[in-house]
């Protein structure tokens, strides 16, 4: 394939767009930073190959990119990804819902691949050597090196010849249809970012009792406005050793333009006076509610209700879940069974969070309940 064609003008990205709604299929992926080197989830480049080129778009110059999402949300064009999780959660954030997906990484598992990373299935498949080194750069600086574009591009240049393998090898081993209802799957899967409680961790919620927790919580609220403000992730901002130290003894911030790690756009004496603020009407809200200031002990009862929690989850794993995922090994494979029913999968049907008809596509469901009528193990509270 010739050297990639970098798209400079709005005029030439539409003119893309609408070359791209003309073919059968082309491959797409993008590079992004996701609180990185910056605040938030942020797309920074996108490539995308076609039978006979390959487009390289800085979407920093393009500033409409309406004309692609449009092409992504058209059915009768397939879009070829490895991997799609995060570009469909990047397209849905740009207000776009991908239709006519092909997801190489989910042909591997269908095809009891034992390494589904990109750079691994090129060189099995195709026996290309894939160099990942610029996986973890900084894809927001500009210029981009030469080493980035050249990773960018090998992304997804092979993807078309992929997809043309794997659809051969899955029709061939009867699993065609399965692909297609997983396809179905992850177009209809909701993308949403999920809404956030707490800022707090689940081990500062073990650790802190709940009045330090309220104003833990208030000081990473203002943390992260502070780090959206200047577009700065928020570890760069201020550090959690530094808000530990805030949270036990206030008058730190008397210190607030000496104190090491703090970014300095926000080392101002302004913004000491709003952290002040912020930590003293958190601590009022947490009297005036009468939190407490220990951290709350289990009751007997309580305990002993959550060991029968634990002994019940425990024997409904070893009991009718593990079997069956064995079942599955033992009739499919080692590496197919946890496709099908990963032990997230296990834990979300055990505790509640799911229902066999919410976990995947419907080959998924029926293998389970197959294995399930074959051992004699009564699943119908799990459906």
């Amino acid at each position: 394939m010739s050297i990639p064609v970098f798209i400079q003008s709005q005029e030439e990205f539409i003119g893309l767009a609408e070359h791209l709604n003309r073919l059968e299929a082309f491959a797409i992926d993008t590079e992004f930073d996701n609180n990185h080197y910056a605040y938030g989830f942020k797309l920074c480049l996108l490539q995308i190959a076609t039978p006979d080129a390959c487009y390289l778009i800085d979407p920093f110059e393009i500033q409409d990119l309406s004309s692609l999402w449009r092409v992504l949300e058209n059915p009768n064009v397939e879009k070829v990804l490895h991997d799609s999780g995060e570009d469909m959660r990047l397209f849905y954030l740009h207000g776009c819902s991908p239709r006519g997906i092909f997801d190489t990484s989910i042909a591997t598992k269908l095809l009891n691949f034992e390494k589904i990373g990109l750079g691994s299935v090129l060189n099995e498949v195709l026996g290309i050597e894939s160099d990942k080194k610029k996986q973890q750069s900084n894809w927001l600086k500009r210029p981009l090196l030469p080493l980035q574009l050249e990773y960018a591009t090998n992304d997804v240049i092979y993807l078309l010849k992929l997809r043309e393998v794997f659809t051969e090898r899955l029709q061939a081993q009867n699993r065609w249809e399965w692909f297609q209802q997983s396809m179905l799957f992850l177009e209809q899967k909701n993308y949403a970012p999920k809404t956030k409680s707490t800022f707090l961790s689940f081990k500062e919620q073990k650790e802190f009792h709940p009045f330090d927790q309220y104003i833990l919580n208030e000081l990473y609220r203002f943390r992260d406005e502070q780090a959206q403000r200047i577009s700065k992730p928020v570890y760069q901002v201020i550090p959690e050793s530094i808000i530990y130290e805030i949270l036990q003894q206030p008058a730190v911030l008397d210190d607030w333009m000496s104190l090491k790690g703090i970014h300095y756009r926000i080392q101002n004496e302004l913004v000491a006076e709003k952290f002040k603020a912020i930590y003293q009407q958190a601590q009022r809200a947490a009297e005036d509610s009468q939190l407490p200031k220990f951290k709350r002990q289990l009751s007997r009862q309580e305990i002993a209700e959550a060991q029968q929690r634990a002994t019940r989850i425990n024997a409904l794993r070893d009991g009718i879940f593990l079997p069956i995922k064995r079942w599955i090994e033992q009739q499919y494979s080692l590496l197919f069974a946890p496709y099908v029913l990963s032990n997230e999968t296990i834990s979300q049907l055990i505790l509640g969070e799911a229902k066999l008809s919410d976990i995947g596509p419907t080959f998924q469901q029926n293998i389970i309940k197959e294995a399930a009528l074959a051992l004699e193990i009564d699943i119908s509270a799990f459906c």
